[in-house]
């Protein structure tokens, strides 16, 4: 078996431990070292010798994003310093489960294909699908996937009064809590019940991992936006007994949560705000490094937007709560400085926006934020800027790309700016559920939801042809030094050059599917032809034929699939063809879409690409064959700080 399956990860992607700096961890605690040395120099000297003739107003500004970078370098650091060993935490003595799958106004197919998942876990449960919208399809999908249906009168407190209304219902002595997206691995009880060993532990987190891999916030097929947090910062968190809870994927005790009075309903990050209150208490959290769910990750920008919204907004308000970890009893300094470093995240697109502003007024106005030699700018700047940047990159051992950050942080830049407003005023927006479907044309749709990027890019391409011009003589504008002005005019084509990267690869994006197919290889019969089936969803596929379909006639297709228990089955449909292109071979390729296909063998589909074809995948495991992972002793494992 691979590493990659035996981990849980896409094929092609990097195991952090295995990655250069993963494998040389002592070379980059040196690096960390010298970067933070450096950085604090710099500092020192930005302090305390370059504000003698600055522009006062963009002084404080600039001074002000340079100190929150260091800060958020430093808090990274602490938390990507050593990735622990991984673990397998199997149980020793059975515990009652209740399953909730949380849900309001998610499409029957997004459900369905989460319920095909908690039907194949295989650990002792009872599923229970939480439908705060209150609809008669969703009963009805309940009964027919062997779930328990369970609703209420309002929708008070979202999702968060939707578990706690559950909890009442229920008396399971854990809870795996999933969003209606998020599809499960056979075996996620299995590998995450045995941390409940330790009587102390309240909850046990997974990975947040996405099956349509060509969503907005993938950069690669195998990372995302996410994949530092879950791959890097997470097991940092878990060394120092502060990982939160992050929504979804991850098993509760119903002790702990009843201990807190329930998930807190304060803010619209019940995970979060939660997660304090449970460490406050006493309670330990356990972080399981193995992919155990596929959620679908938002499509295109607004769903991104629009689902970072809600997280910053909620997250933030913490801070004004009881539960703030600068004062909340109870936190050790360690779990303070984790939660701390996690809001400080919200602070980079702001920060990004501060210098980018003060980039546009010094090129406009000519008057500068600092003032330095270019001896004094080459010996610290300079190098401060280049350690800042491999350190960065050496810490994420391969889960974030050069450019990553940058992409990440001009999309974000906006809403992390309106949402560090709940410090300031507290009102908080109603819980917006983030949409599961749909599709991305791309275009001009992006410049309306990134409005202050758009606007940034504006002001920036004016003053650099401004200043540029009046460089030629051709305007009037205040003089600048000649090196100041060399050395502003290029950072201002260079963050002109990442603005216009990132909005024209946005507005390129055609993602036009609204289900995304599975790479397959299955041999098929298309109207008694044997073909290969190369992708599958439940709504379409591509096979590779020895002749081309007859226009407008639609195929009968029969595919054997393995279930989740081992067992194959035969699946019957008809499709019709909607691309066919002749290959250089003589064979055909046919993208088809499916057109009739009965309730049971839908299901079948449906449990196979959500739930077989991701097990095989991300586990490396045979349909109803349990997967073992190299482990230490089980209770050493359940307990191991």
């Amino acid at each position: 078996m691979s590493e990659n399956g035996r981990y849980g990860r896409f094929e092609g992607a990097p195991d952090p431990r295995a990655h250069f700096w993963g494998r040389h961890e002592r070379l980059l605690h040196l690096l960390i070292v010298v970067t933070l040395a450096v950085g604090a120099l710099y500092l020192v000297w930005r302090l305390g010798w370059t504000w003698r003739g600055a522009y006062a107003p963009t002084y404080v500004v600039l001074m002000a994003a340079e100190l929150f970078g260091f800060a958020s370098l430093a808090a990274y650091a602490a938390m990507a310093w050593h990735l622990p060993e991984r673990r397998s935490a199997r149980p020793r003595s059975p515990r009652t489960v209740d399953v909730f799958v949380c849900t309001y106004d998610e499409p029957v197919a997004v459900v369905h294909a989460t319920l095909a998942g908690c039907r194949a876990i295989r650990y002792p449960h009872t599923t229970w699908l939480l439908d705060d919208g209150r609809r008669p399809e969703m009963a009805r999908l309940a009964a027919a996937m062997g779930a328990r249906y369970l609703t209420r009168t309002d929708n008070r407190h979202a999702k968060a009064g939707n578990v706690n209304h559950a909890l009442g219902c229920t008396d399971g002595e854990l809870v795996l809590v999933l969003d209606a997206d998020h599809v499960p691995l056979p075996e996620i009880l299995d590998e995450t019940v045995g941390y409940f060993d330790d009587p102390r532990v309240a909850l046990v987190q997974t990975p947040h991992d996405f099956s349509n891999r060509d969503s907005v916030q993938h950069t690669k097929p195998w990372r995302h936006e996410q994949s530092l947090f879950y791959r890097v910062v997470a097991p940092g968190k878990d060394r120092w007994n502060s990982m939160f809870w992050c929504g979804s994927a991850a098993v509760l005790r119903r002790e702990a949560l009843a201990e807190v009075g329930g998930v807190l309903t304060d803010t619209v990050a019940e995970d979060f705000h939660t997660s304090i209150a449970l460490h406050a208490a006493g309670w330990r959290t356990r972080y399981h490094d193995r992919v155990l769910v596929q959620g679908l990750a938002p499509h295109d920008v607004a769903a991104f937007l629009l689902q970072r919204d809600r997280w910053a907004r909620g997250n933030l308000r913490v801070l004004r709560t009881p539960q703030n970890p600068l004062w909340a009893r109870g936190l050790t300094g360690r779990q303070r400085l984790s939660y701390l470093s996690s809001l400080l995240a919200y602070g980079n697109g702001p920060q990004r926006l501060a210098m980018l502003v003060v980039l546009v007024v010094t090129l406009l106005s000519g008057r500068l934020p600092l003032t330095a030699t270019p001896a004094t700018l080459l010996g610290l700047w300079a190098p401060y800027t280049a350690l800042g940047f491999w350190c960065t990159l050496a810490l994420a051992r391969g889960t974030l790309g050069p450019a990553d950050s940058t992409r990440h942080h001009l999309m974000t830049m906006g809403i992390y700016t309106r949402a560090l407003l709940v410090l300031v005023h507290g009102g908080t927006r109603g819980f917006r559920v983030t949409p599961k479907e749909g599709v991305d044309p791309g275009g001009f749709r992006v410049l309306r939801a990134l409005p202050l990027l758009g606007g940034l890019g504006v002001a920036l391409t004016a003053a650099v042809a401004l200043r540029a011009a009046a460089t030629a003589g051709l305007l009037t504008l205040p003089s600048m030094p000649s090196f100041a002005l060399a050395i502003t005019l290029a950072l201002g084509v260079w963050e002109l050059g990442c603005v216009t990267w990132v909005l024209g690869g946005l507005a390129r994006r055609r993602q036009l599917r609204r289900h995304y197919r599975v790479d397959v290889d299955l041999t098929g019969v298309i109207d008694g032809d044997v073909v290969r089936v190369r992708d599958l969803s439940p709504e379409g596929f591509a096979a590779e034929c020895g002749r081309a379909p007859v226009a407008g006639r639609p195929m009968a297709v029969q595919l054997q699939l393995p279930m989740a228990d081992g067992r194959g089955r035969e699946v019957r449909l008809r499709a019709e063809p909607r691309a066919v292109r002749r290959r250089d071979d003589g064979t055909w390729r046919v993208g088809a879409e499916i057109v009739a296909v009965d309730a049971e063998d839908r299901d079948r589909l449906v449990e196979y690409c959500h739930v077989v074809a991701p097990m095989e995948r991300l586990l490396g495991a045979h349909p109803g064959t349990p997967t073992a992972e190299p482990a230490r002793d089980t209770a050493a494992a359940a307990t191991a700080g």
